[in-house]
């Protein structure tokens, strides 16, 4: 076939990227990771994977013809074997680094014979391949805020030089580009994550559309999505995973809404961030959406690693440190790898317990490390196993007081008064395994894993309980003494495979909980020696044990349009009994409580061309009931029904994901209305905690992530989240009313990036900054007489960074915080009902500090 050059420019689509120094291309395997997607992005894409060339060059087939996915070891051969497959097409090798794509009737013309690229592409003589693929060069990209590093040390890229990152998730259990999936979610990659210099969560929440949370410490946070959350809650709405293992205990009885998993952020793939119900394919306890930790998958080709260390100062605060690093390891022949990492993190503390004259109380300590190895013998099976262990030690909350009504610091805005030590410590442990095997018509996954969860807290409640029991003339102090403890089995088997008409996915969930809840409450006479008055001392053992069957199918109506449906049933048993003494509370024998539960899900989604594409969601997701823990009052009458109901949510979503052809912008757009009902609520009564089911809730909004190069050398990101999340119905025990906000969330959230990157001498340099807002929120209800209400004000928070590579290495100069704002993150006013403080937690005050990360 000959034709000229106009239209050989029209028909060839030509790929490539930097050439891998290999020499024979049909052999090497590559790790691809190629979503379902048009033939020509996934040409390029199998391209940019593989450092090889590949020619498109036939009009027989329409390059927008629907192929993939691909995800596992392939070489380039069998690759482009599984991409052509439903077009029609084949392909013949062009060079040792190049890959031509030709109908059936071309390849038999040619005889399978290649002599030469200008014979091979019948170009005119005045044109050369090379200029052709100059002409449609995919450029490098960059992720988020930082541009890629791959031009000439000291010159920044072109004009031609740059384009946004195609970031590969795994939201919905199949690996898929982003921009793909019809749901509103964010995505920070290494990259990300490296320009915030965040370590752990409460760095990077609040540059996340609708994510927000309540903190005394790391270790200590709550998560909050889209508003779904009653102030304290019973029981977690934001689901926690690393990587396809769920977090924590799925009850309320271990606290485990505020022991947000808080992993060290070191060595991470990247962080997702799903906002909306994820009941279909994770289960309970994702209402409001949920968070994901996907770590690096060792890499059986080559040997890497990286070391990180980072010292900082805070203002009025102490001196933090962090030290990490990661090794992977290739091993028998590039089917197996072993990449193990480490770190440590000290936070020097900024808030003063000025009744102990104890400086810096806040300083934590968060230590751990992975072992993750990697066993692929043959293309079709995979087998990985990982141990993860993390430890967390802080002596204090990151808790000013304040006055609750005037919201003026008592003592200094970084002062807090505590009549004993609020020590905090937390062990985690996780190993898991995934095994993976690809038949000819589907793909079998099992996840298996086994966690355990240590938490142990003193909180100081003299404020609220040394005037109930009788003043300083009775009691110095009251503390409470908390332990939460959880082992946890999980074991998830799915079965799932794509075609040209129809995906699906199927699987069974199973898990078994065993958990332990001890509480007591500690007073000291006025002399400061411990009282034998026991007010209560209480032991929860619990058990949980679910079953699940879930499903979703896609239909390819057509190539641009698709339709989804999911379902899952959910089946738990739950026991728990009440082994207590004291003045408050006694012993009351085994509960039992079961649940059954459906979830389900609907999408459409339509893909006007390649880079827009408008959707629908609906989801719905929920939270199991249970068996109550029973308080009586001082007449010893019980204080709470013997169960609590399940609630439940729906959510209503439409969006739309669109950028430019050249992939130097995108835009994530969504609005959202959520239905909550039968809300599991911590009713506050005779000053302690009980398990109810209150009103309804609403909560609508908008989410906005767009990301932009102006130019090759800037990259600007801007994040927005409204929600408006409210009482549908007066909720009595809540002390709240209709059309009352619900806590915690502000109207509006904001957050503008912006890195430049140039050349200085003979490097590569860069500078940029983030500015973050978050609007004035309300800590509880109006009405509240267990909680009372605690106005937190807007505030605006400025972080700066500089800094260049030399080589392998970069360095990273930053100041957060720059104006010294003193943010206000949460509130907590349990102790201020008879006129003690609110325990506001403050934003880390104004940090220097220095960061330095090798590569090799």
């Amino acid at each position: 076939m000959r034709i000229g050059v106009a239209s050989a420019l029209a028909c060839v689509g030509i790929v490539s990227v930097s050439l891998a120094a290999e020499s024979n291309a049909a052999i090497l395997r590559h790790n691809l990771h190629i979503p379902r997607q048009t033939l020509d992005v996934a040409l390029k894409d199998l391209a940019q994977q593989t450092g090889l060339q590949i020619v498109r060059f036939s009009d027989a087939v329409k390059g927008d013809a629907m192929v993939g996915p691909l995800n596992g070891n392939y070489s380039a051969e069998q690759a482009l074997r599984e991409l052509l497959a439903p077009t029609g097409l084949t392909y013949r090798p062009l060079n040792d680094r190049a890959y031509i794509v030709v109908t059936t009737q071309e390849l038999t013309q040619k005889s399978g014979a290649v002599t030469t690229a200008r014979e091979s592409l019948a170009l005119p003589p005045d044109v050369s391949p090379q200029s052709l693929q100059l002409a449609q060069a995919e450029p490098p990209v960059v992720s988020g805020g930082i541009p890629a590093e791959n031009s000439p040390p000291g010159k920044a890229p072109s004009n031609e030089a740059a384009a946004l990152e195609e970031i590969i998730v795994t939201a919905q259990k199949v690996e898929e580009r982003l921009r793909d999936i019809p749901m509103s979610i964010t995505a920070m990659t290494s990259r990300d994550l490296q320009a915030l210099g965040a370590t752990q969560f409460v760095d990077f929440a609040n540059t996340v559309p609708s994510l927000n949370f309540t903190s005394s410490g790391v270790g200590q946070t709550q998560v909050n999505l889209r508003g779904i959350t009653s102030g304290y809650n019973v029981s977690p709405t934001v689901g926690i995973y690393v990587d396809d293992v769920p977090y924590g205990s799925s009850t309320a009885f271990t606290s485990s809404a505020q022991l947000a998993l808080d992993v060290g952020l070191f060595d991470m793939s990247r962080v997702e961030i799903l906002r909306g119900p994820q009941g279909t394919l994770y289960g309970a306890s994702t209402m409001g959406g949920l968070v994901k930790y996907v770590t690096n998958v060792p890499d059986t080709t080559a040997y890497s690693g990286t070391v990180r260390a980072n010292v900082s100062s805070t203002q009025d605060g102490g001196v933090g440190y962090d030290a990490a690093s990661a090794v992977n390891i290739p091993l028998a022949d590039d089917k197996a790898a072993l990449r193990a990492s480490g770190f440590y993190t000290h936070n020097g503390g900024y808030v003063d317990n000025v009744a102990l004259n104890d400086e810096d109380v806040d300083a934590a300590d968060m230590y751990g490390g992975r072992v993750d190895f990697l066993f692929a013998p043959t293309d079709r099976l995979s087998v990985r196993v990982t141990a993860f262990a993390q430890d967390i030690d802080r002596d204090g909350s990151i808790a000013a007081d304040f006055n609750r009504t005037t919201g003026v610091a008592i003592d200094g805005e970084l002062d807090q008064r505590r009549a004993m030590v609020e020590t905090f410590e937390q062990s985690f442990r996780l190993a898991s395994a995934t095994v993976k095997y690809s038949f000819d018509f589907a793909t079998l996954t099992s996840i298996s894993s086994y966690q355990t969860v240590r938490s142990d807290a003193i909180t100081d409640f003299s404020a609220l309980y040394v005037p109930a029991f009788g003043g300083p003339s009775a009691f110095s102090a009251i503390g409470l003494a908390r332990n939460a403890d959880t082992d946890k089995f999980t074991q998830e088997l799915r079965l799932s495979a794509t075609g040209p008409v129809v995906d699906w996915l199927i699987g069974g969930f199973y898990t078994k909980e065993d958990s332990e809840q001890f509480q007591q409450l500690l007073p000291f006479d006025p002399t400061g020696a411990p009282s034998p008055v026991n007010f209560l001392t209480l032991t929860i053992p619990s058990k949980y044990e679910e079953y699940a069957a879930f499903g979703n199918i896609t239909f390819h109506v057509t190539d641009k349009l698709d339709v989804t449906g999911g379902v899952r049933y959910a089946h738990n048993e739950q026991q728990q009994a009440q082994l207590g003494s004291g003045l408050l509370v006694g012993v009351v024998p085994v509960r039992r409580d079961s649940d059954s539960v459906p979830t389900y899900l609907a999408n459409v989604r339509y893909r006007v061309n390649d880079n827009f594409m408008p959707y629908l969601r609906f989801a719905t997701g929920y939270r199991p009931g249970g068996p109550n823990a029973v308080v009586n009052n001082l007449n010893g009458e019980p204080m709470a029904d013997p169960t609590f109901d399940d609630d439940r949510l729906t959510s209503y979503e439409a969006g739309v994901k669109f950028g430019s052809a050249d992939r130097r912008f995108n835009a994530d757009i969504a609005v959202y209305h959520v239905d909550w009902k039968d809300m599991q609520i911590t009713a506050i009564r005779n000053g302690l905690g009980v398990i109810a089911n209150a009103a309804k809730a609403q909560s609508e909004g908008v989410e906005m992530t767009l990301t932009a190069l102006p130019v090759p050398d800037l990259t600007v990101m801007g994040t927005f989240g409204y929600t408006n999340a409210e009482l549908a119905a007066d909720a009595p025990d809540l002390g709240g009313v209709k059309g009352e906000s619900l806590p915690d969330t502000p109207e509006v959230t904001a957050a503008l990036s912006a890195e430049y990157r140039f050349g200085l001498a003979s490097y590569d340099a860069f500078a940029g900054g983030t500015v973050r807002y978050v609007d004035d929120r309300h800590a509880n209800f109006d009405l509240s007489t267990g909680m009372p209400q605690y106005e937190l004000p807007d505030y605006t928070v400025v972080d700066l960074r500089t800094g260049l590579t030399v080589g392998g290495t970069r360095f990273q100069l930053y100041c957060k915080n720059v104006t010294n704002e003193r943010g206000q993150l949460s509130a907590i006013t349990g102790t201020s009902l008879f006129g003690g403080p609110a325990n506001v937690s403050i934003l880390q005050p104004r940090t220097y500090g220095l960061g330095v990360d090798v590569s090799f």
